[in-house]
């Protein structure tokens, strides 16, 4: 059944490139996010036993721990169409305490998203998109683990597909900035139990071909599966750089 909305969302997404005349336009746009977690990852270790980390970090401590990152948005519009992709992925290590003992996790947070976005109302200086999209989410932690003379180095992780929709909004609020609000849920059992979303971008035009980025993301993923946690809110400011062609 999954797999039969994937296939139908890919033939959605190409054949929406044919509805109308007009040429493509694209914007890239590499960023930085300020984000802070908190939350709960853990597994059931071979004892039957549940491992919890408890993860509460300020931007901060995040980047001071951050041992890696990659964050980019690629958009592609066509008259009333929008594509998308989102990737963020960051690598963390950090201190952590597991059953009142010291433990050092790494932590492994990919996600991408792949969305269709069609505008359906358009009135003065507002437009409103409603979309449909899948979230691929890979997390993959590594414990290491010292009680007393004893060292243990679990690996744990699981990765799964999240399908999407929501509500995005473009306001022009005048010749120099735009905002772009949106709002998403995701998950419903498919992937994560659920996964909701809110964005809020400010672009600043510097030029037909460049823009200032400044946002706002709040992501909360709640998965449990396959002996496996994943209970994680992230949000934070964010700022980046795009160039349109």
């Amino acid at each position: 059944m999954f797999k039969s909305f994937i296939i139908a969302l890919v033939l959605f997404i190409l054949g929406s490139s044919y509805t109308v005349a007009e040429e493509w336009q694209f914007e890239i746009s590499p960023y930085l996010w300020a984000v802070s977690q908190q939350g709960q990852t853990g597994y059931v270790d071979r004892n039957n036993q549940s491992v919890i980390v408890d993860i509460d970090m300020s931007f901060s401590e995040i980047f001071d721990n951050l041992d890696g990152a990659a964050l980019v948005n690629l958009q592609a519009r066509k008259g009333n169409w929008e594509l998308w992709l989102d990737l963020v992925y960051m690598r963390l290590e950090y201190d952590a305490e597991v059953d009142n003992a010291s433990a050092k996790l790494t932590a492994k947070q990919k996600l991408l998203d792949l969305v269709s976005a069609y505008r359906f109302s358009e009135q003065g200086n507002m437009q409103w998109y409603s979309f449909v999209g899948v979230r691929f989410v890979d997390v993959n932690n590594k414990l290491d683990v010292r009680i007393i003379d004893q060292q243990r180095t679990p690996s744990f992780g699981d990765d799964w597909i999240d399908p999407m929709f929501g509500l995005k909004n473009q306001w022009a609020i005048n010749e120099t900035f735009y905002l772009n609000s949106r709002a998403e849920l995701a998950g419903f059992g498919v992937g994560s139990q659920l996964s909701w979303a809110l964005n809020f971008t400010l672009n600043q035009s510097l030029s037909e071909n460049w823009d200032l980025k400044y946002s706002f993301r709040y992501l909360d993923i709640d998965y449990d599966e396959d002996d496996f946690l994943f209970d994680m809110a992230s949000s934070g400011f964010g700022v980046g750089v795009t160039y349109q062609f």
